[in-house]
């Protein structure tokens, strides 16, 4: 291994070294050293961090296959996005939830509290109307208890309004046998699928005095009561069902066709209730209709024995 001279740097350098000397390694190397360089900045001008402010552009030469390489056709432009209604509105929502869901909710939660404030109208006409078939009712007064059980069924007694001494038997909410010692004493009927004797509840004031005839003369059985009317939203109204007028008839029986009184009570028919806050009117109807007069309680009275109801008059 011998050392040479470079004749034209004057650097020694290995005979057996492939590169020669090493200074004019690098001048030949050195072109190919300035292409490198320019891709690196060619390509530092293309990526840059994300925020980093742009740097000074550089011009290079372009390269051969940059000045032969052209697109044929223009690149493809992305679609455009045009929203819907729908899309529009969600995209309202999401930016003013408050507004847009908040305000129309107050509001109708408003109207249906000013709608729910005022009176209400609810449809019960009083009497119910008939539905089904009109059942006879074979009991009279001063039957035994007995008779009661096998035409009504078995009920357990229960204390009466109508008087201490009575024993009261229940079938639903608008039949009861009050019993005295045994034996039938007031039978009370406000329903209109029963009938006695041809009356039942929800027949007009003459077929009640036509009925009330045949058992004996109609007469008032108490003083006519007559509350005043009022109007409300346009109908006369009255301060409850049981409220309503009231003019009451009577027949008394007497022997030999028996011992008891029939008490009908003549009312005029409701067409519904109209509730207004905390209370319940009875609704008659419009000003300028009549009021239709129709029986709504039946009460047979047995006079043949002292009780709530007077002495014994025969």
């Amino acid at each position: 291994m011998a050392l040479i001279r470079c004749p034209k740097h004057g650097i020694p350098f290995n005979d057996d070294n492939p590169r020669g000397c090493p200074a004019c390694a690098l001048e030949k190397e050195g072109g190919e050293q300035a292409q490198v360089m320019r891709e690196l900045a060619r390509a530092s001008q293309v990526i840059r961090r994300p925020g980093a402010p742009p740097g000074p552009g550089v011009d290079f030469a372009p390269r051969r296959s940059e000045r032969f390489t052209a697109p044929v056709t223009a690149p493809p432009r992305a679609p455009v996005f045009e929203p819907g209604p729908l899309d529009k509105l969600r995209l309202l929502v999401r930016r003013r939830p408050v507004p847009v869901i908040g305000i129309p909710l107050i509001v109708i939660l408003l109207v249906a509290l000013i709608s729910r404030s005022g009176p209400s109208f609810v449809r019960l006409p009083s009497p119910v109307p008939l539905t089904g078939e009109v059942l006879p009712l074979p009991i009279e007064p001063g039957a035994s208890l007995s008779t009661v059980f096998g035409v009504l069924g078995v009920q357990p007694p229960r204390p009466s309004p109508e008087g201490r001494a009575l024993e009261r038997y229940s079938y639903g909410t608008d039949l009861y046998i009050d019993a005295l010692n045994g034996v039938v004493y007031i039978i009370s009927m406000l329903v209109p699928n029963r009938s006695w004797h041809g009356l039942r509840v929800g027949i007009s004031l003459r077929e009640a005095e036509g009925s009330l005839a045949l058992l004996g003369p109609p007469q008032p059985a108490a003083p006519p009561v007559m509350p005043r009317a009022d109007t409300l939203r346009g109908v006369v109204v009255y301060p409850s069902l049981e409220g309503r007028p009231n003019r009451p008839l009577k027949a008394e029986v007497r022997p030999p066709n028996g011992c008891y009184d029939v008490v009908v009570d003549i009312q005029p028919q409701a067409a519904g209730v109209l509730v207004d806050r905390d209370r319940r009117y009875a609704v008659i109807g419009p000003p300028e209709a009549q009021p239709q007069w129709v029986a709504t309680r039946v009460q047979v009275i047995n006079r043949a024995v002292a009780g709530p109801a007077g002495p014994a008059v025969c």
